[in-house]
Parts: structure tokens; C-alpha cells; sequence
């Protein structure tokens, strides 16, 4: 899980470097690449782990839910690193310590948050479909990054 995280941290941080017009213009074509991606995870990891529709119909907006709240948590620590770099005033010790603990503290807020689903997600998968879906998270960042890779060598060629 905190592969995959770490991968759409990465993805997200990729798509806000730049152009602030440009990134504009391409916000909607952002947001609808992004939704491809969770949904192709979503796909990935219900074929992994040979979810039922029913079990799929129940797990699926609860995961849903468990990638936003991390997603904001990562958001939120993001912000405070973001404010604290272009603060213009003098920064004080404290505050570095400050945000520091926070981007620190996201690791242990990701775990505390999987830890919450993760007993819901016991009432629906059986123990094997649990672990089939950790593996399958860790399978997908995988996947993602080694597809990552090659587009990056293949336009590299071009």
C-alpha cells in the first residue's frame, strides 16, 4: 500500500511541476487520467483477488475511501512543506520542526488509516483474498512504475 501511495504522490507531484497556465488547461485531462489509473487499480486488484461482483460492489467504494482520506492526509502534509518553502519571512526552528514531523507523520497516519479499512475489508475478503490484496497493491506500484520506466526510455528514442 505505501508502494502504490508513494507512486501517486509521485504521479501527482509529477503532473504540479511546471506551467501554472499549462497545468490549468490540462486539469481536466489530469483529473480524467487520474480516475483511469484508479480504476484500472480497481480492476487490478478484483481480478487479483478473485472478488466476486458482490464482494467487489461492497469493497470497492470503501477502498475508494480509504485512497481519499490518504490522499488528503499526504495533501494536507504536502501543503505545509509547500507554505513553509515559500515563506519569505525568517523560518523559525520550530516551525521546521513542525512541518517536519508532519511529512513524517503521514507514514503512521497512512498505517492507522489502512488498519481502519483493513478490518472492515475482513467482514467482505477472506483471508486469502487479504492477502492476495497486499500483494496485489504492491504488484500494481510495481506495474506502474516499471510502465513508467519504458515510456520514459521510449520517448527517450524518439
Amino acid at each position: 500500500m505505501k508502494n502504490l501511495l508513494s507512486l501517486i504522490i509521485l504521479l501527482t507531484v509529477a503532473f504540479s511541476q511546471g506551467n501554472f497556465a499549462f497545468a490549468q488547461e490540462n486539469k481536466a485531462h489530469q483529473n480524467k487520467w487520474m480516475e483511469e489509473v484508479r480504476n484500472f487499480k480497481h480492476s487490478f486488484l478484483i481480478k487479483e483477488t478473485q472478488m466476486s461482483d458482490e464482494q467487489s460492489k461492497l469493497f470497492i467504494p470503501l477502498y475508494t475511501e480509504m485512497e481519499d482520506k490518504v490522499y488528503q492526509a499526504n495533501r494536507n502534509a504536502r501543503q505545509l512543506e509547500a507554505d513553509l518553502s515559500r515563506e519569505k519571512d525568517e523560518v523559525s526552528d520550530e516551525q521546521y520542526t513542525a512541518v517536519a514531523k508532519a511529512l513524517s507523520d503521514v507514514t503512521v497516519i497512512e498505517g492507522e488509516i489502512e488498519k481502519e479499512y483493513f478490518k472492515i475489508f475482513e467482514k467482505i475478503l477472506s483471508p486469502k483474498q487479504m492477502f492476495l490484496l497486499k500483494r496485489a497493491e504492491n504488484r500494481f506500484a510495481v506495474e506502474m512504475l516499471n510502465h513508467n520506466k519504458r515510456s520514459k526510455a521510449k520517448q527517450g528514442n524518439e
